[in-house]
Formats: structure tokens, C-alpha cells, sequence
């Protein structure tokens, strides 16, 4: 991938995490069920755009800086992908 594409699949990661920062207070004062299915769709959308720019040429490192993640759930999303597995459910783990 050219460098321009793999730029801007990192800029889409950094937004989504920002969003599912920006979110977090709003979605925290909302019921139990909006609390769970908005984290939830917020880290869905944070680890699709993390497997495009991994898909891109993104190192884990920089998925990580960039996603604000631990390096170590970068690389489950990316193993479960190249497995064709669902992810499990797990808690998001911000640095």
C-alpha cells in the first residue's frame, strides 16, 4: 500500500479511538444497555478501523499509540481476523 493510504487508515484509527473516548462520559450517564451496546459498537468500530491500517502496513506499535491500546489486544484483533474468528468479548483496556 502507498504511504498516503496507510496515512490515512492510521487517521481513521486515532479517530476512532478518540470517538470511543469522547463517548465514554455520555454513554457512562445512559442506561446499563445503552452503557454496553455503545462501548460495544465504539470498540467494534475501533477495531475494524485498526485492521485496515493494519491491512494498510501499520505496525502493531503504532496501532497501539494510535489506538491508545495495550500492543497485546492489537495483536488478538489481528489473530482473530487472520483466523476467521469472532472475537470474544473482552473489556477495552485504554492506556
Amino acid at each position: 500500500m502507498n504511504d498516503r493510504h496507510l496515512q490515512e487508515a492510521r487517521l481513521l484509527v486515532r479517530q476512532a479511538a478518540d470517538q470511543l473516548t469522547e463517548d465514554a462520559q455520555a454513554m457512562t450517564a445512559a442506561s446499563a444497555e445503552a452503557l454496553v451496546a455503545g462501548r460495544a459498537t465504539r470498540a467494534g468500530d475501533l477495531r475494524l478501523a485498526v485492521l485496515a491500517a493494519w491491512c494498510a502496513g501499520a505496525s502493531r506499535e503504532a496501532l497501539a499509540r494510535d489506538a491508545r491500546v495495550k500492543t497485546g489486544l492489537i495483536e488478538e484483533w489481528i489473530a482473530a481476523n487472520d483466523l476467521g474468528q469472532t472475537l470474544a468479548r473482552k473489556p477495552l483496556t485504554l492506556q
